[in-house]
């Protein structure tokens, strides 16, 4: 449990980059990137934005995730806040955790 705790936070440490809820949402509001990303195709709230890298990216979109990939970023729409990244689900599943 511990070594797949901490390969889990070495993972975020690395691909997680920034949390970006600001600027993500002022580009929406500009209309620098579709508003469709506010209201996402799952029905869920994101509640965080956060910069992550390509690797990352792609493996959370294949999991259903919200990803943005515009102006050459990606960004996951978090949908928990409150705790610490490598603590949710899907990251633990991405890390062979669940």
């Amino acid at each position: 449990m511990y070594e797949t705790q901490e390969r889990t936070k070495r993972m975020t440490d690395i691909h997680v980059l920034w949390g970006q809820s600001t600027v993500v949402e002022e580009l929406i509001r500009t209309g620098k990137i579709d508003e469709e990303y506010l209201y996402p195709f799952n029905g869920e709230e994101v509640l965080e934005w956060w910069l992550v890298t390509p690797w990352l990216a792609e493996r959370l979109r294949e999991r259903g995730e919200t990803v943005i990939d515009e102006l050459g970023c990606r960004w996951w729409g978090r949908l928990t806040s409150g705790q610490a990244i490598y603590m949710d689900g899907v990251i633990r599943e991405i890390c062979g955790e669940d």
